[in-house]
């Protein structure tokens, strides 16, 4: 508090409290201060007043609403229960930017893309699209004609014997079906390879392939012997007057046939023996075992036949009568291998062996042990086991009495 001196008339010097004085002041302040306030307080209100928004659930009648790229449902059943959004379709947006259409990605899943943005579809016009490759083989020679890409291959089903009657139909398809000709194709013979087995390498009937290259009797081929594995100028007819081609490794003479070997017959298979008479020939498995592959007729593999499980060392019985036209190993991938003719179309052929009984030319009847079951180049125990007409393979299921 502060003091003020005053001089009266007779000269006395009076303190006088200044209360009312301050009090005066500091209400002028406080007046100031509220009108400076008062004044920023209607500055600040003009100059945001016409950005004021109000709160988000009152901005829909303000608000531009636009379809944002999300994934939706195409009914009440679609994926995770959600129900259907009503449908979108092209169209324009404010802004004059074209919405794309929605695409269907998945079972009851589509696509909502942004705007400017395509969603590219396989075959959909503007989209992604597969088309035929031109190949320029080696060599400088013209280039391959484009091809339609392949139809996709079901998948297998578990395998099994095919029945009599399917088994018919598929057998003579494939023995109607002449092989497509090799043309400008050639194979050098290699030493111990017969006339038989090289047809059989390249299901090629041997009757046609002798005829082909001009072969006559006593059809003798020698090692480095080249041959022409064009058989598309062979007719039926011709095939008809070819005579029995004896089987005679190549650079040997021909082996008389008709010696039926010891071995075999003395350790044939006796009993009942379940048989099928199909075109004139009984025929009998080969072996006894279960079935572990069934008949493939593709082109893409090497071996078309059944596979029949059993131990190594298991006896390997004729399926019916006739000759041995090969017993070797000349052919890849199918080991010890022996090819037994039937008549002059039908042929059978016994793969992976362990051990061989018989050798070209000898005369064996259905049931003779010819060899012995090995394994194959996977290690598994078995009997590869293929039958030929007309050099086409078939189903042996189709010529196998039933189990």
């Amino acid at each position: 508090m502060m003091e003020r001196v005053l001089m009266n008339g007779n000269g006395m010097a009076n303190r006088v409290s200044n209360s009312a004085a301050d009090g005066r002041m500091r209400a002028g302040f406080s007046a100031v201060v509220r009108a400076v306030v008062l004044a920023g307080l209607a500055l600040a209100l003009q100059s945001c007043g016409g950005r004021y928004q109000a709160p988000l659930d009152d901005q829909s009648a303000v608000l531009e609403r636009t379809a944002p790229p999300i994934y939706s449902t195409t009914g009440p059943s679609s994926v995770g229960g959600v129900a259907d959004s009503a449908p979108m379709s092209s169209s324009s947006t404010a802004s004059g930017a074209t919405v794309a259409p929605a695409r269907a990605i998945a079972a009851g899943v589509r696509v909502q893309p942004a705007d400017g943005v395509n969603v590219n579809v396989v075959n959909d016009p503007g989209g992604i699209r597969r088309t035929s490759i031109a190949r320029q083989p080696l060599g400088g020679s013209a280039p391959v004609s484009p091809q339609e890409p392949a139809p996709a291959i079901a998948p297998a089903s578990s395998p099994s014997v095919s029945s009599p009657a399917v088994g018919a139909a598929s057998a003579n398809a494939a023995a109607t079906q002449a092989p497509a000709p090799l043309v400008g194709q050639s194979h050098i013979v290699a030493r111990g390879e017969t006339l038989y087995s090289i047809a059989w390498q390249y299901s090629l009937d041997y009757r046609a392939l002798a005829l082909a290259n001009n072969l006559q009797a006593p059809y003798t081929i020698y090692p480095d012997q080249r041959l022409s594995l064009n058989i598309g100028g062979v007719s039926n007819n011709a095939l008809q007057s070819v005579p029995a081609i004896p089987a005679a490794p190549a650079g040997t003479a021909a082996v008389a046939s008709g010696q039926r070997p010891a071995a075999a017959e003395a350790s044939r298979r006796t009993g009942n023996v379940p048989s099928r008479v199909i075109e004139d020939i009984a025929w009998q498995w080969p072996v006894e075992g279960r079935v572990l592959r069934t008949f493939s007729g593709s082109a893409a593999t090497t071996s078309r036949g059944i596979d029949i499980g059993a131990r190594r060392g298991d006896p390997v019985y004729a399926a019916a009568d006739g000759d041995v036209v090969y017993s070797g190993r000349g052919i890849q991938g199918q080991g010890d291998l022996i090819i037994i003719r039937h008549s002059a179309r039908h042929l059978s052929a016994y793969s992976h062996n362990s051990s061989m009984l018989v050798s070209e030319g000898a005369r064996i009847r259905a049931g003779d042990k010819i060899a012995e079951v090995g394994t194959d180049s996977r290690g598994s125990e078995l009997l590869h086991f293929e039958v030929r007409v007309d050099g086409a393979p078939v189903d042996p299921a189709r010529y196998l009495p039933a189990r």
